[in-house]
């Protein structure tokens, strides 16, 4: 019998687009660019923590908390 895995998928976090999926085991960093926003985004695979390698910085938009 075929054990079925699930599939996780992983989008970019400044445009939403798909970057990748993952499975459900995958450990590890990975970089990968973004096609929409051409990002370069180092993705902690265990953790689902995203660091900006290169690109353009995220804006802030009025009325978000981290803007002054």
């Amino acid at each position: 019998m075929i054990k079925e895995a699930s599939v996780m998928r992983v989008e970019c976090p400044a445009c939403g687009y798909r970057l990748l999926d993952k499975g459900d085991k995958a450990a590890g960093p990975v970089q990968t660019k973004c096609g929409r926003c051409k990002r370069v985004w180092e993705v902690e695979l265990a953790t689902g923590d995203f660091k900006q390698v290169s690109g353009k910085p995220i804006t802030r938009r009025k009325g978000d908390n981290d803007s002054p």
